[in-house]
C-alpha cells in the first residue's frame, strides 16, 4: 500500500502538507568520479568537464549544431522575402492588390529573416565560444604538438 503524500493535523483545522518544495537547483545527473572497466582492471576517471550551465562537450556540440540550423533557417526566410520583394518590384508598374500583398509579404519575411539571422548569429557565436572553452579544459582530447616540461620532450 503506498504511503500518503501529505498529512494534516486535524480535520477541523486547515490542511497543512508536509511535502518539501522542489529544489531550484537541478540535481547533478552524473557523479563526479566514474568507474571505468579496462583490460588492466578498474580505473577511476573524472566525469567529463561541464560548463557553468551544466553542459558536457557533446551537449555543447548539439547546441552549436542547433544554433547553426537556426541561422540557416532564418537565412532561408530572408532569401524568400527578398525573392518576393523582387517579384513585387518587377510588377511595380501594375499596382494591384496582389502586388501589394507580395510587397508587404516580402517586407515582412525579409524583416523577420534579418532579425532571426542577427539573433541566431549572436547565439551561435556565444555557444561556439563556450564550446571552445570547454574543449580547452578537456584534457582527454588529443591536442596539437606541445612541449611537455615534465618529460622534456614533444608530445602530441
Amino acid at each position: 500500500m503506498p504511503l500518503p503524500r501529505s498529512a494534516s493535523a486535524q480535520a477541523g483545522e486547515g490542511a497543512t502538507t508536509s511535502e518539501s518544495a522542489p529544489s531550484s537547483e537541478p540535481a547533478s545527473e552524473e557523479p563526479v568520479l566514474q568507474l571505468e572497466l579496462t583490460p588492466a582492471g578498474v580505473d577511476v576517471a573524472p566525469s567529463p568537464p561541464r560548463t557553468v550551465d551544466g553542459y558536457t562537450l557533446e551537449e555543447m556540440d548539439l547546441r552549436v549544431r542547433r544554433a547553426r540550423i537556426g541561422l540557416i533557417s532564418s537565412t532561408a526566410v530572408l532569401v524568400v522575402g527578398g525573392v518576393l520583394l523582387g517579384v513585387a518590384g518587377a510588377s511595380a508598374n501594375i499596382v494591384t492588390d496582389e502586388s501589394l500583398g507580395l510587397l508587404w509579404g516580402g517586407v515582412a519575411l525579409a524583416g523577420i529573416g534579418s532579425v532571426g539571422m542577427i539573433a541566431t548569429g549572436i547565439l551561435l557565436g556565444v555557444r561556439k565560444r563556450k564550446r571552445r572553452k570547454l574543449q580547452e579544459a578537456d584534457y582527454g582530447r588529443p591536442r596539437k604538438v606541445q612541449w611537455d616540461l615534465a618529460r622534456s620532450r614533444v608530445v602530441f
